[in-house]
């Protein structure tokens, strides 16, 4: 019995992957510190796949995106509702909610442009601390890191992330050895299109490093590292998503950022230049190693050059009082935290420990975990740009990635979203597999590995203009496929849209439908709780909450 629970606890505090069976939990965005999406789990597989199930579906107004972190009996996830549910699984009842937005307002009242201009909501996976039973996870207003207790639900403490009025959690976080690992990007990018007055911009991005007391009920920052020079007119770069990964052997924590909103006008020659235009200290679109216990540096991988954009730029006419460079740059940031791979764990197919991650550029990177180093570049999209953005999946062979803008020549309006897969070894292609031909179908968000099978969230489907007006409001599906070569094994029409991640524990798949831009009404979405046939049978839904 104590090596059962000696194991359960290594899993979900984050061991390293390989050295202990995952398939037990799913611990946040990326299931572990690697942030690798990747579980040992082979309860499902090709065989059996298609006997999926629903075993329970809970319908929230607006519905479910993040990730939902498992672990025993207990699913825990965040709605766009700005609700917060631990469910239990097996009898699809609640054991405990939260109302986020109450958190949100008992810690400060936000203005009314802070309401407009965010949500107040969550939309990070959790993370769990199982050794004090404490759950973390981040939210949009105020950009709070919010600890409860795991078994009722309790709000224990909060911490501001950032001090900007328009900062938001949107990456989730990472804990590791008691310390907690989390980055504040911001809606100030989009204000602009907003508040036709506001004058953009003075965000700067940021990640933090906390350790939490449950006896005093306290946060305690041990350091917080901003991503640009403050007091020289830089903006921007902010920290956006899936979750910090660690470094366990050399005990550094890594994280990528965004592209500026504006700049100083000195630099205005940097818009055409190399990374090296930039000064020291300007990691826009960069990767980040930082030594845990001192805060210090390691390493800064500035990938492009100066990339200055703001909502701004994409109003008609452009707003040049705003819209910091003409050209507008690409935004082209990194909108995920690069995956740690071990040598060790590699089967082989590499010389040193690396960190991958890919670009909105549709280029995937790995550098050498040590010192930063370029290891291997792959335009998986052909020079196109792709749209990388929400996250990738690594496993000991293979990086797997969504791109929703490939190198297909077809109309404006046609989706050209595939599934692809790279090599570890030297990021070459090695299987594309296009989104559903038939319907049309535009896939965004980041595929997760169990055993034999990458699942993918297909978004919806494109039929008139290609914005997101447009897919928002069909209907998604949940498509696997084999990992060796990219075969479709099954695809699962859903009811609506599905921009949230997949995570798979046991016999059992999790995710959630629906999402909220600001713009649309998207309708309801839900949290699904599906089961491969086997000893248990039987479905349930629960009522809308």
């Amino acid at each position: 019995m104590l090596l059962v629970i000696i194991t359960l606890l290594a899993a979900v505090v984050g061991s390293a992957h390989g050295a202990v069976d995952n398939s037990l939990s799913w611990n946040g965005w990326g299931n572990g510190i690697y942030n690798n999406r990747w579980t040992s789990n082979k309860a499902v597989n090709k065989a059996n796949v298609q006997t999926l199930t629903t075993k329970c579906q809970l319908t929230y107004q607006f519905g479910v995106s993040a990730t939902p972190t498992i672990h025993g009996k207990m699913v825990y996830y965040p709605t766009w509702n700005g609700s917060f549910i631990a469910l239990d699984y097996t009898t699809c009842k609640p054991v405990w909610t939260l109302n986020v937005t109450n958190i949100i307002y008992s810690y400060e009242i936000p203005t009314a442009e802070t309401r407009r201009a965010t949500y107040q909501v969550s939309r990070t996976s959790p993370q769990i601390d199982l050794e004090n039973k404490v759950l973390y996870f981040g939210t949009q207003t105020h950009a709070l890191l919010v600890a409860v207790d795991l078994l009722t639900g309790k709000v224990l403490a909060t911490q501001k992330i950032n001090t900007h009025p328009f900062a938001v959690i949107t990456g989730s976080p990472t804990l590791w050895r008691g310390r907690i690992f989390v980055g504040a990007s911001s809606y100030e990018e989009p204000a602009p299109l907003f508040f036709p007055n506001y004058t953009c911009c003075n965000f700067i991005g940021n990640m933090a490093s906390l350790t939490f007391n449950k006896a005093t009920k306290k946060f305690t920052t041990k350091w917080s590292i901003p991503t640009l020079p403050s007091g020289e007119g830089w903006s921007g770069a902010g920290v956006w998503g899936s979750q910090p990964s660690i470094d366990d052997r050399r005990n550094q924590v890594f994280f990528g950022t965004g592209n500026v909103y504006n700049f100083p006008p000195e630099y205005a020659h940097c818009a055409t230049k190399s990374a090296d235009c930039l000064p020291p200290g300007v990691n826009q679109e960069s990767l980040i190693a930082i030594d845990i216990p001192t805060g210090r540096t390691n390493w800064v991988r500035r990938v492009s050059g100066m990339d200055a954009w703001n909502g701004a730029c994409v109003m008609s006419p452009i707003d040049t009082k705003n819209c910091p460079a003409q050209p507008p740059g690409r935004d082209a940031d990194f909108g995920m935290a690069p995956t740690f791979v071990s040598k060790k764990t590699s089967d082989g197919k590499l010389n040193q420990d690396v960190v991958v991650v890919g670009q909105k550029t549709a280029t995937i990177f790995a550098f050498d975990a040590a010192n930063g180093d370029p290891v291997w570049t792959s335009d998986v999209s052909r020079m196109r740009g792709g749209g990388i953005s929400w996250g990738i999946a690594v496993d000991s062979e293979r990086v797997y990635y969504t791109l929703p803008y490939s190198r297909f020549d077809v109309p404006f309006n046609t989706s050209t979203s595939i599934y692809g897969a790279a090599s570890l070894g030297n990021g070459s292609v090695l299987w594309e597999t296009r989104a559903n031909i038939s319907v049309n179908a535009v896939a965004l968000q980041p595929p997760t590995v169990a055993g034999d099978l990458v699942l993918y969230p297909r978004a919806g489907i494109m039929s008139s203009d290609g914005g997101p007006a447009d897919y928002d409001n069909s209907r998604g599906a949940l498509v696997v496929l084999e990992k060796k070569t990219g075969a479709v094994v099954m695809e699962m029409e859903l009811e609506t849209n599905f921009q949230g991640g997949i995570a798979v524990v046991g016999d059992y798949v999790f995710f959630g439908t629906g999402y909220r831009n600001g713009v649309y009404y998207l309708g309801d979405g839900s949290l699904y709780v599906m089961k491969v046939a086997g000893k248990e049978k039987g479905k349930g839904k629960g009522n809308k909450v």
